[in-house]
């Protein structure tokens, strides 16, 4: 008796798939790929009033614009960021696939709808890529595959559809017109001349006469707003590569004929095979570890889980500015910089304590945590608010400027912060948590988060000599050398930089605010100061017995060998944490 042949319905198929790029789109961007989520988590706020829309329409793609706001904030959250960027990993596979079907009109052709969220994923992979930018892309796609085919309704769509895609999504109009020539080339054979003009021609009027008579911004700017390209977004290959791929797939689409037609199980294996060995090149090449573990850092320091910074810094050592900067601020809050400097990464010397200035968004908010950090008020709520300027408003330059404005006493200024911050989607509890110290300064001297501020004051007030960190720190502790946290910064620059006459020179008084309690690298310092100072016989402050004993065992090893690199590597394991191991093989040198 001969057996039934099996069927597969390729609709269920569809549907299986589907759940599955979901489920993988967002176990990647909840473990791996979170770095996505906290890049991204505070480009802006979204304020919850009608003028706030308003703002988004003076321009092309505004509206797009407002909508990768609202998303965006939802990227705050772990759980709902994942799902987000799985569910734009989702919209790519349906409209891929639908597009496809339009094309070939069949249904088993899942590749096209696979491939695609795994490029999405290698775009959000590279962290600069934000949420506008795939919406973009789908606003295009999802278009094309509502257009007409009948050729006069089609001209009429397009005539219609141009102007309101660019007024959408601003220069994602381009790729919308690209992919309409496309798609109408493969299912027709040919190129219909009056499509071709209204997808060139008519959006090229539109642009030049919006530059002339609507819009402020110049014709470059108003003709690729939004895309992602250029210098603002960086260089990365994969928006290209989404494009071609786009294109390619729906060439392949129109030559269904011509290929070799398998059995429907054989088929479907080989398109689940090749998309799996595509993911993994997509993955291994898109994700960044390096970027990954930085940003769990930055994660980390924001949230003020310095033992948090500190332990996952231990087990990923980063080798970025900003990794490094951020290790060094959790050092300093956890009151071990002069004791564990040389445990981590110190490739970037001063700069790794604080950066120089630079009027650049990146810098900004990150800046004005060292000078809160060191208590210098005013410095702190300079570089916040310059990072307002270029950034707008964030949760984070927001509320830096309420602390700032509150702690400097001008409460009625650091109110209307209050109220802009609890206006945004999400931020209501933390504004509420800042109102309780409105006119009230006794309950922010008892406070953690203010109590410190308060009580060491800059009494003359001075600017901030953004390439001189020494300088700033010196007037810092002229104004007040009860600062602890400004000369934990200043000490560990002398060790960086192995200037051990003036660690000698300052340490008195370091150890008089730090009730005695002598750091270790500061002591490694100091023996180091009475071997090449035997002179110095007024010098009273003595080395620990300990700091003793472990120089005459690292002096017994590097003594064993002449040359460098193999003392270094000999050294390393028990001594590449002291500051005789960085004076004696670091390649620092002062900046």
């Amino acid at each position: 008796m001969k057996e039934p042949v099996r069927t597969y319905d390729p609709i269920i198929l569809k549907r299986v798939i589907g759940v599955l790029v979901t489920v993988l789109s967002f176990l990647w961007f909840f473990f791996p790929g979170e770095y996505a989520l906290i890049a991204n988590q505070d480009l802006g706020l979204f304020i919850l009033k009608p003028e706030f829309l308003l703002t988004f329409l003076d321009r092309p793609g505004g509206l797009l614009e407002y909508a990768g706001s609202f998303l965006n904030q939802f990227l705050r959250f772990r759980f709902a960021g994942a799902l987000l960027l799985a569910g734009l990993s989702l919209a790519g596979y349906y409209i891929s696939t639908g597009i496809v079907e339009r094309i070939s009109g069949r249904k088993e052709l899942l590749i096209p709808g696979i491939l695609t969220p795994i490029l999405v994923i290698g775009m959000h992979n590279f962290y600069l890529h934000q949420i506008i930018h795939s919406l973009g892309f789908f606003l295009a796609m999802g278009l094309v595959a509502m257009v007409p085919v009948q050729r006069s309704r089609r001209r009429v769509f397009l005539a219609i559809a141009i102007p309101l895609v660019y007024l959408l999504s601003g220069g994602f109009v381009w790729v919308f017109c690209v992919l309409i020539l496309a798609e109408d080339m493969v299912r027709n054979r040919r190129l219909d001349y009056i499509s071709l003009l209204l997808s060139s021609l008519y959006p090229a009027i539109l642009v030049v006469a919006a530059a002339r008579l609507i819009y402020l911004d110049t014709l470059q700017e108003l003709m690729l707003m939004h895309l992602p390209f250029g210098n603002s977004y960086g260089a990365s290959p994969w928006p290209f590569l989404f494009l071609f791929w786009i294109l390619l797939y729906m060439v392949l689409a129109g030559l269904t004929h011509l290929m070799v037609k398998l059995k429907p199980v054989w088929s479907y294996a080989s398109q689940i095979i090749l998309s799996l060995a595509v993911a993994a090149l997509v993955l291994h090449f898109s994700f960044k570890r390096k970027n990954a573990e930085f940003f769990q850092i930055e994660k980390r320091a924001i949230e003020e889980d310095w033992e948090g910074v500190l332990q996952y810094a231990e087990k990923h050592p980063s080798r970025n500015l900003f990794g490094s900067f951020y290790t060094n601020l959790a050092l300093v809050n956890s009151n071990r910089l002069c004791s564990d400097l040389f445990r981590y990464p110190q490739s970037f010397g001063r700069r790794g304590l604080c950066f120089e200035w630079d009027a650049k968004g990146e810098m900004l908010r990150r800046g004005s945590d060292f000078y809160w950090t060191v208590r210098f008020v005013n410095e702190a709520h300079h570089w916040a608010y310059e990072s307002m300027v270029i950034d707008g408003f964030t949760r984070r330059n927001l509320r830096r400027l309420i602390q700032t404005e509150l702690v400097r006493g001008n409460h009625k200024i650091a109110e209307k912060y209050m109220d802009h911050l609890e206006s945004a989607l999400f931020q209501r509890k933390t504004a509420e948590h800042y109102r309780q110290f409105l006119n009230k300064p006794q309950a922010m001297l008892t406070d953690p988060e203010f109590g410190p501020g308060m009580e060491i004051r800059v009494d003359q007030d001075f600017f901030a000599e953004g390439s001189d960190l020494e300088k700033n720190l010196s007037l810092l502790l002229w104004n007040n050398p009860a600062n602890p946290q400004a000369f934990d910064y200043l000490m560990a620059l002398f060790l960086l930089e192995k200037r051990i006459d003036e660690i000698a020179e300052n340490l008195p008084a370091y150890l008089n605010i730090r009730a005695g309690r002598m750091p270790v690298l500061l002591d490694e310092s100091l023996l180091v100061y009475k071997i090449t100072h035997p002179e110095d016989s007024l010098f009273d402050i003595r080395v620990s017995r300990a700091t003793g004993e472990r120089f005459q065992a690292y002096s017994r090893v590097l003594r064993q060998y002449q040359n460098p690199g193999e003392a270094a590597r000999m050294l390393y394991p028990a001594f590449g944490s002291s500051f005789w191991f960085h004076l004696n093989f670091s390649s620092l040198t002062r900046n």
